[in-house]
This record gives C-alpha cells, structure tokens and sequence, in this order.
C-alpha cells in the first residue's frame, strides 16, 4: 500500500484513540456534574459549585444522617472528623475517627491537624463558620440526605466523591433496590379511603408542626391523607416548620376533623405523646377528634428522616389501615444486615391515644 495512505491511516488511528480516551476519562454524569480521571466537577444542594480531587479521603463530617450514608456505601475508612453532639455517637462505625467540636461550628484547627481537608454537612442545617473553613482550603459541600425526593441524587454525588468503586457502586444499588421496594409495598395498598383524611405531623422533641411543604408531610401524602396546613396556610411554599399556638389546631379540629396526628421524637412513645399534651400549655389536646378515633400515632425518629425514611411509607400505609404485618420491622433487619448497621425495629409506630 502506498506510504502516503498508510501514514493518513496512522492518524485518523490515533485521533480516534485519542477521542476514545477522552470521552473515557472526562465525561458528563446524570447527575449533572462531570469528572476525569482525578477531579469531580459538580454542584453541590446548596448550589455552591465544586471541583475536588476525587477519590477523597480522611473527609470530616456533622450531624447524624450523612455518616449513616457513609456506613452503608462502606466507605468507613475515608471518614475522619466527626462533630461531637451527633457524629461521634456513630464513631463506633469509624475506627480512624477523631472529633472536631460543633456540629454548627466545626473546629478547622482540628481538621487541618489531621489533614481532613474536606467536610460534609447537612443543606438543612448548614455551618455557622463556613467561610472561614473555605479560607482555611477546607472544601464545605452541602448534601441532603434526609429528603427522601432528593436522595438517590445526593449518594450520586457521594458515590462520585469516593470513587465510583465497585464496592461504592454495589452498596449504592443494593440500598436502592431496598428504597424502591418499601415504596411499591406502600403503594400496592388502597388506601383511597382515607386519601382526603386531614393529619397533622408534629416534631415533640422541638415542638414545631410541619408544612405540607416539608419532605416527611410529601411523604404521607404520597400514601395517603393531606396535611392540615393545607387548609389553614394553603399558599405555603419554603416555610417546612413552624410555631403554632394551641388553639389553631383545636379550632381545626373543630370547623373540619382533625383525623391523624403523627408524632415523632427520639423519646419513647410515652415520653412523645406527652410532650405534645404539654405543648398545650393548659389547652386540652386530648379532646382532639384523632384520640377519640385513636388515630394518633408515635414514630421512630429514625423513620422519619434519613437513611429508614423508606420505611416510614410502609409504617404510614399500616397507620392508615394496610394490613402490613412485620414488613417494616423485616426492611429494617435487611437494611441492618446488608450494611452492618444496628437500628431499633422496636415502637416503629405505636398508637398513643389510649395512653391519655
């Protein structure tokens, strides 16, 4: 063959090896960041945008629904800082952890000592001394691992930042093949009955009611029924939690039914429905039509957010008549097992009414 042809040949041979190297090695993910063989391009919940050298190590983390993550992805030996109200109480998970102080207010200092030059924190709750970690080179990315709408999109994120591993990768998948499968049980109910079922969801342990704004209230409704708020602030759109005088309830309850009234806090169910009677400050909450129709109901704090919030849809489904035996106590012994984790599959939900 002519050399002139053989040399034209070489060429368009290395450019497509080239093309195919780099379409390897730096492509877009669905996940809408894009990463090459080193660096992962992304933005954060928060909208911050983000280029770090992946996979990453000794990362710090606050607050308690992002180590839970990190377990389940089986990424316990790139975990370092942890805060020292929520984050240490998992330590137990992470042998190379150390504390680094407020989960508000993490201490940079300690990081840096410990070359922890990247720290993960809840979009919820967010850091009070942020900047000051970014002038430090501390990388502050923001997750919401507690929106069970926006999970799957945030462990993307995490999958990418340690690496995209086979073990990151069947650790991802394997939770949500769990995940989807709690929320087709719940749906493969009818539960049409109690579809315009007016409830309410109340947080004991802060004393805030929820919008039908917020995550956990979309949640329920997903099963059935719809938030009280609805009707009382229909316009609400940011607002997740709020103050409420006592009397606004009782007036609803009044002038439409109240007919749930879901409560939760990481007491026992006991401790739960009396902190919502003491909220009352001298009103009578118990006259609410719910405990007549003992349709109040204590949940597990851990099935409300985070890494069981799966599981809440089939604890709803029961509260709203599904016959769903031992499902939800059998997801969370799967959960456990697949992941070396140890929750509670005790008062996932309880009735309180008779309690008064």
């Amino acid at each position: 063959m002519n050399s002139k042809y053989l040399a034209i040949i070489a060429v368009v041979a290395v450019a497509a090896i080239a093309v195919v190297a780099i379409s390897v090695s730096q492509n877009s993910d669905d996940d809408g960041g894009s990463d090459d063989a080193d660096r992962y391009t992304f933005t954060d919940t928060a909208g911050f945008s983000h280029s770090v050298e992946v996979p990453i190590e000794n990362v710090s983390v606050v607050h308690k629904y992002i180590p839970v993550f990190l377990k389940i992805l089986g990424v316990e030996d790139q975990v370092g800082g942890l805060d020292s109200k929520y984050g240490m109480t998992f330590s137990r998970f992470f042998e190379n952890s150390y504390n680094i102080g407020s989960y508000s207010e993490p201490d940079g200092e300690t990081m840096l000592k410990h070359d922890s030059r990247v720290i993960l924190t809840p979009v919820t709750m967010g850091l009070s001394n942020a900047e000051a970690l970014k002038e430090m080179g501390i990388e502050v990315i923001y997750l919401d691992l507690t929106d069970p709408y926006v999970i799957e999109d945030n462990l993307k994120i995490l999958v990418k930042l340690f690496g995209s591993t086979e073990t990151v990768q069947s650790n991802y998948e394997k939770y949500m093949k769990i995940f989807n499968e709690c929320g087709d049980y719940a749906k493969s109910f009818d539960l049409s009955s109690t579809s315009d079922a007016d409830f309410c969801l109340y947080m004991s342990s802060s004393g805030f009611y929820h919008t039908h704004a917020s995550a956990a209230v979309k949640t329920i409704e997903e099963v059935s029924g719809k938030s009280y708020t609805h009707i009382i602030d229909p316009n609400v759109k940011d607002t997740v939690y709020f103050n409420q005088a006592p009397e606004v309830i009782l007036n609803f309850d009044k002038e439409h039914g109240l007919e749930y009234l879901f409560l939760y806090t990481m007491d026992t169910p006991e401790e739960n429905l009396q902190k919502f009677l003491d909220s009352g400050n001298g009103i009578d909450l118990s006259k609410l039509s719910c405990f007549t129709d003992k349709h109040v109901y204590a949940l597990s704090t851990d099935c409300v957010n985070g890494a069981l919030c799966c599981v809440s849809k089939i604890l709803y489904a029961q509260a709203f008549g599904a016959d769903t035996g031992t499902t939800a106590e059998e997801k969370i012994t799967e959960i456990n097992e697949a992941f070396g984790l140890d929750y509670s599959t005790e008062n996932l939900l309880v009735e309180v009414s008779g309690l008064v």
